[in-house]
């Protein structure tokens, strides 16, 4: 039992890392959240699903809530500053933001790709937890279990330790949990930069798959 447990573990490590590249860092916040390059419909519908078993809020409201920090980073309007928040509740993803400026979200309900997701979001989840716990504990746990924390301790570190000084901070073992973008000043101060630095893993994979073609 201990084994299945410690490789379905490792399993749902490699596969977190999988959705923090590809999901994440290059869908959601580089492609969406800054238009750095495009990405074919397929490779959103890809994402997007992915992004649904880590779930770290809807696409919609996690771009929105991205925008709104770069517009106003580490100042109070920052839907996540751990300054004005609160360090514990930004760090375990307990923050809310009140009402979003339509300005941050308005072109997004223009794709109905992440219109769907937005919708339906709450039933994509149990779905996906339910059918992998009907399929095997084991399975549920390396399939959904594992990426939902994951990706929950990699968005609550990026945003505490990697805003522990104004305008962001690199802090390079966070890679492991965000897919390369622990260079987070880097990217605060050029947000167009695709690559943050030469161990910017996400970075690469979009530069050779959508970039560099």
């Amino acid at each position: 039992m201990l084994e299945n447990i410690l490789i379905a573990i490792f399993i749902g490590i490699l596969w977190s890392q999988v959705i923090s590249h590809f999901g994440a860092s290059i869908l959601l916040h580089r492609y969406y959240c800054h238009k750095q390059f495009k990405v074919p419909v397929w490779f959103e519908w890809v994402g997007l699903f992915m992004l649904s078993v880590a779930y770290i809020r809807t696409p919609i409201g996690w771009i929105a809530s991205h925008r709104m920090h770069h517009h106003h980073s580490d100042s109070e309007k920052d839907p996540h500053s751990a300054k004005h928040v609160g360090f514990w509740k930004v760090l375990l993803t307990t923050w809310d933001i009140p009402s979003i400026p339509p300005k941050y979200a308005k072109d997004l309900f223009a794709n109905p790709r992440l219109v769907f997701f937005h919708r339906h979001h709450v039933k994509i989840l149990f779905a996906h937890n339910i059918i992998s716990f009907l399929i095997s504990p084991y399975f549920w746990l390396a399939y959904a279990a594992i990426p939902f924390v994951f990706a929950k301790i990699g968005f609550g570190l990026l945003n505490t330790i990697g805003h522990k000084t104004e305008g962001g901070a690199n802090v390079p073992w966070l890679n492991f949990f965000i897919a390369g973008e622990g260079y987070h000043r880097n990217h605060h101060e050029n947000f167009r930069r695709i690559r943050l630095h030469k161990w910017d893993t996400g970075g690469w994979l979009a530069e050779k798959l959508f970039v560099n073609r």
